[in-house]
């Protein structure tokens, strides 16, 4: 496709309507800007490659085994035309011409190191959802910790929200891989998304190594994206999702720290997990093998 501004990526896996609701929502809203969608398919089996086959708007790559998903946005990212790669989870709906906002935004800031952007995503009820963070450090997770004792109150994310609105954009340290826009030359340079995670950190390994060449990561005070998150998990936490999240967090916490500060993290994060497993319902075979994996 000539001209393509934008191309979005969109990872599927056993989400066919949900899929199909994002990728009617990013129809209906842009107007201003020249995109291509791009859909990788991580194997589905309910019924996606049939349905995702007839839809001669979207370039469709059915893969034959679930590859995770960095390494799937990554097939997406090669195959991409556009000038800026718009990574977006399976489990968004458009309220606006959000690509438009993020592509002139992008364009304006090119001249300040611009690394990456994200938006301001909202839950289903409008309410902020997760939309940026901060990288690990031992200060973060002591204040974690802290915040569990009721000692001390995180007041993080409600400051970042008020210089937000103030200011209409701000630097974060990354922002949510649900909505991650990139330019494309950026994303080829740090080599895309590491492939040895799967699920869960991936974004915040890429951004980290963004970080390293002293570009910005941004997140504007547009909030146009609805994520149902977690759309391709039936339970609120099950335990196969805890154990990716996990496995995620230990390869971020080896390829980062060395040394005893890696030690350290380590320790920490092993006693935010020990609190996490409290409120948890898993059985003790199952907590014992997330404890392994932590010290693994």
């Amino acid at each position: 496709m000539e001209g393509v501004n934008v191309s979005v990526v969109i990872v599927n896996y056993n989400t066919v309507k949900m899929t199909n609701e994002c990728i009617e929502s990013l129809y209906k809203h842009t107007k201003n800007v020249n995109f291509e969608i791009i859909l990788v398919d991580n194997a589905s089996t309910d019924g996606s490659k049939d349905f995702f086959l007839k839809d001669e708007r979207i370039r469709y790559f059915y893969l034959d085994k679930n590859i995770g998903f960095g390494r799937a946005n990554n097939v997406g990212a090669n195959e991409s035309q556009g000038k800026y790669i718009f990574m977006l989870n399976s489990d968004t709906i458009l309220l606006d011409d959000v690509i438009s906002k993020l592509f002139n935004f992008a364009e304006n800031h090119l001249d300040d190191d611009l690394g990456t952007v994200g938006t301001c995503l909202i839950n289903s009820d409008k309410e902020d959802a997760l939309s940026f963070g901060q990288f690990i450090t031992s200060k973060r997770i002591y204040r974690r910790l802290l915040e569990t004792l009721k000692i001390y109150k995180n007041k993080f994310e409600v400051e970042t929200y008020t210089k937000l609105k103030e200011k209409g954009f701000l630097e974060v340290d990354f922002v949510s891989g649900a909505d991650l826009f990139i330019p494309k030359t950026i994303f080829n340079q740090v080599g895309g998304f590491d492939r040895d995670f799967f699920m869960y950190y991936e974004e915040t390994d890429l951004q980290k190594r963004i970080s390293k060449l002293n570009l910005k990561r941004y997140i504007i005070d547009v909030r146009d994206i609805i994520h149902l998150e977690g759309g391709s998990f039936e339970e609120k936490l099950p335990f196969r999702r805890k154990m990716m999240m996990t496995k995620g967090m230990k390869l971020y916490i080896n390829k980062h720290f060395k040394g005893i500060y890696k030690f350290q993290i380590i320790t920490l994060s092993f006693l935010i997990l020990v609190k996490d497993l409290i409120k948890l319902n898993y059985s003790n075979e199952q907590k014992l093998s997330l404890i392994k994996e932590v010290f693994k």
